[in-house]
């Protein structure tokens, strides 16, 4: 190990007071929580924000929707091939562009999205209970310059 190493370790933050370890201990609790309160709808965390996304932002192309869930086109692939078997939302070639294919939801999928929504509002309010108004605009703010600074595919060698 070189000095310089050995220096970067000893300056290292507490694993648990790391940003990229607390978003992770966030989302586990969270899919510990959400997921078997939507399994029955054959959903996941993943797939019900995927459903909550198009019922806000309306019909999307799956490029606007990889770029928004920041996941891996194959991820996202799998994902939506599965909620379109369970009629939760049709893949169609958009009538613009042939290669591109926009995603919408189903009323089945509308219905479904309501659910994720209100499973979202008692997330919320339980952040609610800890957090002023401020507190939460001040942390949505900065989760935002988090996501903004983190690097792409590929950006990143060790």
């Amino acid at each position: 190990m070189t000095e310089q190493q050995a220096l970067q370790g000893a300056n290292r933050r507490p694993l648990e007071d790391r940003v990229s370890f607390l978003t992770h201990r966030i989302n586990a609790q969270l899919q510990q929580v959400c997921n078997p309160l939507i399994a029955d709808h054959n959903l996941d965390l993943y797939s019900s924000r995927i459903i909550v996304a198009i019922a806000e932002k309306g019909p999307l192309k799956v490029g606007e929707l990889v770029d928004l869930m920041a996941l891996p086109q194959s991820t996202m692939s799998h994902q939506l091939k599965r909620m379109e078997r369970d009629d939760y939302l049709t893949r169609n070639r958009s009538k613009t562009d042939n290669r591109t294919v926009v995603i919408a939801l189903t009323q089945k999928g509308m219905d479904v999205a309501e659910i994720c929504n209100r499973l979202s509002d008692v997330i919320m309010e339980n952040v609610s209970k800890s957090l002023s108004g401020d507190e939460i605009e001040l942390l949505s703010s900065l989760l935002q310059r988090v996501f903004a600074c983190i690097p792409k595919v590929g950006d990143v060698s060790l």
